[in-house]
């Protein structure tokens, strides 16, 4: 297996006890169980949140943040999917419209990230220069697609 070594330096627990260590992870679409406390997440201000639900409870949310012309998107999991790995998308595109539409013309290529996961698929970041963007993120529960989705060309800067 590929490992890949975060740039960052972070508070480990190993047996209980707490150490400084680099963090290594697989080099793969699967977080092995990777918790949001501990990972890298998205900076600057939250812009969008959109919840799923299943059977009225939330199961999911995507969150959009805005941080000096970059655009950065999660889907976490809540509730009952935190901590199972399910297969969880999330999906942050630019779109060639500079005012808000119901339609999304993908400016560039999309950043996603479909895996099974456990705590939250993304981070992924777009820059898209005074351009609207669009997010999505959905998660498969009890044999079901549950999607959340900002509006198509929205968050336009």
């Amino acid at each position: 297996m590929k490992f890949k070594i975060a740039t960052a330096v972070g508070l480990a627990l190993v047996n209980g006890a707490a150490m400084f260590a680099v963090a290594v992870q697989p080099a793969q679409a699967t977080d092995a169980g990777r918790e949001p406390a501990t990972a890298a997440r998205c900076g600057g201000s939250l812009i969008d949140r959109k919840v799923a639900r299943y059977q009225g409870k939330p199961i999911a949310e995507l969150v959009v943040y805005y941080n000096r012309g970059k655009n950065c998107a999660l889907l976490n999991h809540l509730g009952v999917t935190r901590g199972k790995r399910l297969r969880t998308t999330v999906f942050l595109a630019a779109c060639k419209e500079t005012r808000p539409s119901r339609a999304c013309h993908f400016h560039g290529r999309p950043a996603t990230e479909d895996g099974r996961f456990a705590y939250y698929a993304g981070p992924v970041s777009k820059a898209a220069g005074n351009r609207c963007i669009h997010a999505a993120g959905d998660i498969y529960f009890h044999g079901k697609r549950h999607l959340e989705t900002s509006p198509a060309a929205s968050h336009c800067r």
